[in-house]
């Protein structure tokens, strides 16, 4: 390592340091400077940038589809177009500022963990327009500024097409503030979806995992399900177009599909409706037998008003004779009786007359009464008025005596009130008296505010008395379970889990709330037959197991949610629900003769005891009852047998083997887990902790201690209440005594001003009955006056009464002679009447009956018009149905005005259509609606059908062609991929396979000679490729997952497809960040000498490979690139002063430089098979082409 370099002299003058970021000035105290050199030619400059308008004031948009050539690299750099030639960052991440030049082919990225290899991928993702989110890494692009800085900008360029003439320069500005960013292509502004269409012209899908692989998502891949690894596949080489097709066949199918359901869910409903027509066809002519017959007596009902009006024709006729007859008869018995009838009228004339004068003269007496009744009223009040002022006379000469008493005590109360105002009160100063008490209060809220304090302070002194004799019970119990196997496992409980052993204590202090036991956690409950197999039984458990709390019912369940999730807000809790409390379904695969073939000897859930209900739930999460324990090591071949058993895992020796097996690949799907056993930590016996039982008996002391001070603080806090409500009491009484003085003061001043106005009142009192004196003769003769004038109107309202009483006299005189010549009257026509009494009652009967005759005449008329009314009505409803086509009204009408007419032959007519309907009786009534509306419905559904296969021929025929262009040219792709991938695996003496599954559809209408049979493919949402490898000679092909190969192969299977992808692949640059993490290695060297091959091999795109390790004897050849990655702060200055003061870049560090003098030291040697080397030969020249070299870290 080169020698520090000294920093030149501070300067506080920020005008001497231009365009300089704060984190990289000269003068800051910690300046880091990292800086990237290749193992090329550096003579060699990046392309040139090419600049736009930079007054631009739309996003620039650029497109390089249309410009783009089937060329591959250019003949300048050898970069194929948009291959990434420069990469410069600001402030992004760990770099302050940083410039990289990578390759066209291969570019290694090494360097120590956290010098910022990744950070160079995260820049690729963000620099092209890509969210955080494909980087599984921070959320927001704000996150990558570097910290201490507002802003950071990362600017690559991208090799051109060949149609253009120069680079392509894209540049993204990150804002830490508002977490914002800015564009710029080529110098001119732009957005980020034009950059990510840009990219995307140029085939880079930084979303595909196929060719940007960040370290987060290496796992992400290898764990992709085959389904999206064909997905990937194609978006990686197969173009859109391919693409296209496969969403097409996949959106076809599914309409296909769901046309294929539909119509055979409509072929089912039709066979079964037409069965069933079959069947009613006989029932429903029956039925429409009946229907005719209910609707001839529905109509019979409905015409009666037609016999109706027939019947009430026929009375109406009767009725109009009936009344001529008896008007004929009336008018002879008049003529008969007329001398008679003539001396009966003039009496009766007579006697009306009479009567009418009775009513005059009764009319005449009622207004003379009325009359004299008024004037009398008027008498009346005059005689009133007289009494009044006679009161008023008696008054008036009673009141004077009064009104010199009251003159008397008025002028006594006024001496009284004015001697008092003579009495001048004390004056005072009310203000300075508030003072006063306003002083003697704040003194007050003083001391109430000490006594506050104080009270507050002994009540915090009791809580944390009472809290120190709780934390000392605590500690009590706690020393004492350390005697205990209980206490060690809950203090056991309390290391695992503080919430669970705070849950597990509330259920013990709240056992009565719960309907049934609730069981503590395993740790507690449970423990070991014979501890010297503790070891063996906790490595089949984990962590977790040790620690939930196991109820009976739902209820519990509830209950323990409630109050330790949202009760006591506890979050490291774990519940089971275990109803059961026997073993008997945990019962072992295997008998004994079995296991002892197999070379077992016994069962982990043998070596538990405990409750039942806890066991059950061990059982049920960790299969127990199906975790053996061996002796001793099983041979392969036991160990083969035992994994066709129902065996969960078994131990032996100081392993674990665990099974996995996925049942969709038979036998070849199940393959072991095998992981060393931990020492066990739970169900040991331990003695006695001595430092912790010291530990406890120390917090004991301390608390005790802390205790007793408590209560003598609380005593000297109780001697100060004391003394403050003392002194409190003391102002208090001077506040109340001070009020009082104040009262009595203000009261004595506002009584003494109050006098004026009463002295007033007095006054004016006085006057005002000295006045009432000096006019009682006055009042008394003005009194006897109007008395006078009284009497007199009383006189005249008498002399008017007079000649009222004596009309009243004479009117009633002549009433009672008008009564008396009406009673002659009325006599003698009644007794004229009761003399021709037998002729009178012979003509009113006759009329009587006329009357009746006539009400009869009327009732049958209007009756009549009505049921004719009705009748036409029906008339016109029966005629409308009869022009519908429907005339069997018309003719049942027709034949009841004509044949029927009588209401008894209606009732014939109407007996006998029921007759026949009980012969029909029976059967469903709305059979014949149900009948009609399903031959509707299978008439629809054969349509339905008709039109359902012809859709299913055209979907047939659109599958078929788009599948005939699609699925050759994706097997060919496979083919291709399958090729490159198993020659990759030969040369590490390994087998792998590439192939399309094509999944097929078992439904029974696919599986036709047509369509291929059972396999007909047409499943195509599940076509995928299976990845199948083999790692070892003895081992058949298997599948790939994240299951049954270790990490290394899946990560060495991961690189060879990613290679294997490259001769199709139009992606112009792909990332692969430590994928060699997990390899053991000699596959590690057999993968990255075959990467070397194939990327430095014509026509390959440009590699990333990000790693932190490197072997000694790596594979080398002149198309690599190697970028190495140095940073600390011994680094140069990012840029330094000349003696003129200037600024300039600083120094670069140049790794030529160090092999040179590494050949100088003599350590070009190997050295135990590793080698240092820049990454040129060291003893070659330095333009030495085509030869491999060993590199090394």
């Amino acid at each position: 390592m080169a020698p520090r370099r000294s920093r030149p002299p501070e300067s506080d003058d920020e005008e001497l340091r231009p365009n300089t970021p704060s984190s990289a000035a000269p003068h800051d105290r910690k300046r880091i400077r990292r800086r990237v050199n290749t193992v090329e030619d550096e003579n060699e400059s990046p392309a040139e940038q090419v600049s736009a308008p930079r007054n631009s004031r739309k996003p620039q948009v650029m497109r390089v589809s249309d410009c783009s050539s089937d060329d591959d690299d250019d003949p300048k750099t050898g970069h194929q177009p948009g291959a990434i030639v420069r990469v410069k960052l600001t402030n992004f991440v760990t770099y302050t500022s940083a410039e990289f030049f990578p390759g066209p082919n291969l570019n290694m990225v090494i360097g120590p963990n956290g010098t910022g290899k990744s950070t160079l991928v995260c820049a690729i993702c963000l620099g092209l327009g890509w969210p955080p989110s494909f980087l599984g890494r921070a959320k927001e692009p704000a996150e990558f500024v570097k910290h201490g800085s507002s802003e950071a900008t990362i600017e690559i360029e991208l090799q051109r097409p060949l149609k253009l003439n120069r680079n392509i320069v894209i540049k993204r500005v990150i804002e830490r503030e508002g977490n914002k960013s800015k564009f710029f292509l080529n110098g001119g502004a732009s957005s980020g979806p034009a950059i990510k269409l840009l990219a995307g012209s140029l085939n880079i899908q930084i979303d595909n995992l196929c060719q940007f692989l960040p370290q987060d998502k290496v796992v992400e891949f290898a764990q992709m399900s085959p389904i999206e690894l064909l997905t990937s596949t194609q978006r990686a080489v197969a173009g859109s177009e391919m693409i296209k097709w496969h969403e097409d066949l996949k959106k076809l199918r599914n309409h296909q599909t769901d046309v294929m359901t539909d119509d055979r869910d409509a072929r089912e409903q039709l066979t079964n409706l037409e069965n069933r027509q079959a069947m009613q066809h006989a029932e429903v002519e029956r039925m429409r037998e009946r229907a005719t017959v209910k609707k001839r007596l529905v109509g019979l009902e409905k015409f009666r008003p037609l016999v109706h009006y027939h019947k009430a024709k026929e009375n109406f006729l009767v009725a109009k004779q009936r009344m001529a007859d008896l008007s004929e008869e009336i008018k002879r018995l008049r003529t008969a009786a007329a001398p008679v009838l003539r001396s009966l009228d003039a009496k009766k004339d007579y006697e009306v007359k009479a009567r009418a004068f009775k009513a005059a003269c009764e009319k005449e007496l009622a207004a003379s009464v009325k009359d004299c009744e008024r004037k009398s009223r008027v008498v009346e009040e005059r005689q009133g008025a007289i009494n009044d002022l006679n009161n008023e006379i008696q008054a008036e000469k009673k009141g004077v005596p009064e009104n010199r008493a009251k003159l008397q005590r008025e002028q006594m109360k006024l001496q009284e009130l004015k001697r008092k105002k003579a009495e001048v009160p004390e004056a005072f100063d009310s203000r300075a008296m508030n003072g006063e008490i306003q002083e003697l209060r704040t003194r007050l809220r003083a001391l109430d505010d000490q006594k506050s304090e104080l009270e507050s302070r002994r009540t915090e002194l009791a809580d944390r008395g009472d809290r120190s004799v709780r934390q000392f019970q605590v500690l009590k119990g706690q020393l004492a379970g350390l005697e205990t196997q209980v206490g060690q496992q809950e203090g056991k409980l309390e290391n695992l889990s503080r919430d669970t052993l705070k849950a597990w204590k509330w259920i013990q202090d709240h056992r009565n709330e719960f309907t049934a036991h609730v069981y503590g956690p395993p740790i507690v409950e449970c423990s070991l037959k014979d501890p010297r197999m503790a070891d063996v039984v906790e490595s089949f458990l984990q962590t977790s197991d040790f620690k939930f709390i196991t109820v009976q019912n739902k209820a519990d369940f509830a209950l323990l949610q409630r109050q330790l999730f949202q009760g006591l807000k506890l979050h490291d809790v774990s519940l089971r629900e275990c109803s059961t409390d026997s073993l008997e379904q945990f019962r072992p695969p295997l008998t004994d003769e079995q296991m002892e073939r197999f070379g077992l000897s016994s069962w982990a859930l043998d070596h538990l005891q405990g409750p039942p209900t806890v066991l059950a739930q061990l059982c049920h999460e960790r299969a127990l009852h199906r975790c053996a324990i061996s002796s001793r090591e099983l041979s392969q071949q036991q160990h083969d047998e035992v994994a066709k058993t129902h065996i969960q895992s078994y131990a032996a020796g100081r392993k674990t083997y665990h099974f996995i097996r996925r049942a969709e690949y038979g036998a070849a799907g199940t393959s072991a887990r095998v992981q060393d056993m931990r020492q066990a930590r739970m169900w040991t016996e331990q003695p006695v902790d001595m430092g912790r039982k010291a530990a406890l008996q120390r917090q004991m002391s301390e608390v005790k201690d802390e205790h007793a001070m408590f209560k003598s603080e609380s005593k000297n806090i109780d001697k100060e209440l004391g003394q403050v409500e003392e002194n409190r009491m003391l102002v208090q009484k001077e506040i109340e005594a001070k009020q009082e003085e104040k009262a009595a003061k203000q009261q004595a001043l506002s009584e003494w001003n109050a006098l004026d106005p009463k002295i007033q009142s007095h006054e004016d009192k006085i006057r005002t009955l000295s006045q009432a004196l000096g006019g009682v003769r006055t009042r008394l003769n003005e009194l006897n006056d109007r008395y006078d004038a009284a009497l007199l109107d009383k006189t005249e309202a008498v002399l008017d009464l007079i000649p009222a009483t004596r009309d009243v006299k004479s009117k009633t005189a002549r009433m009672l002679e008008a009564e008396i010549f009406y009673l002659e009257a009325k006599s003698d026509f009644e007794v004229l009447k009761a003399h021709n009494d037998h002729i009178l009652r012979s003509i009113g009967e006759r009329e009587a009956e006329r009357n009746t005759a006539n009400e009869i005449f009327t009732e049958e008329r209007d009756r009549a018009k009505n049921l004719r009314t009705v009748a036409l009505q029906l008339r016109a409803e029966s005629e409308k149905i009869a022009e519908e086509g429907d005339s069997s009204l018309v003719d049942l009408m027709d034949h009841i005005v004509q044949t029927v007419k009588t209401e008894e032959n209606l009732e014939a007519e109407i007996d006998a259509e029921k007759a026949k309907l009980e012969l029909t009786e029976g059967g469903n009534a709305g059979i014949i609606a149900e009948f009609e509306e399903r031959a509707k419905t299978i008439e629809r559904l054969r349509n339905k059908v008709r039109a359902a296969t012809q859709r299913r021929e055209e979907f047939r025929h659109a599958i078929g062609e788009i599948r005939g262009k699609w699925e050759p040219r994706l097997e060919d792709i496979v083919a291709k991929i399958n090729d490159a991938f198993s020659d990759s695996f030969a040369r590490i003496g390994c087998a792998g396979q590439v192939a399309v599954h094509k999944a097929s559809s078992d439904n029974p209408a696919d599986c036709t000679e047509e369509d291929g049979g059972t396999e007909n493919g047409l499943d195509f949402a599940n076509w995928a490729i299976h990845i199948s490898v083999k790692f070892r000679e003895q081992e058949p092909l298997s599948l790939l997952d994240s299951h049954r190969q270790s990490g290394g192969e899946r990560a060495v299977s991961t690189i060879f497809y990613l290679m294997a992808l490259q001769s199709l692949s139009r992606a112009p640059f792909r990332v692969v960040d430590e994928i060699n993490q997990g390899m053991d290695p000699r596959n590690e060297r057999m993968v990255h000498g075959r990467m070397v091959d194939i990327a430095a091999d014509d026509g390959g795109s440009q590699y990333f490979l990000i790693t932190p390790k490197l072997l000694s004897g790596l594979k080398y050849r002149r198309g690599m690139t190697v970028l190495c990655i140095v940073s600390g702060e011994n680094m140069p200055a990012a840029r330094e002063r000349d003696e003129a003061g200037n600024w300039h870049d600083g120094p670069k560090v140049d790794f030529r430089l160090f092999v040179k003098r590494a050949k100088q030291m003599d350590m070009g040697r190997f050295a135990e098979g590793r080698m240092i080397d820049s990454g040129v030969g060291i003893n070659g020249s330095f333009d030495s082409t085509g030869q491999s070299t060993v590199v090394g870290a």
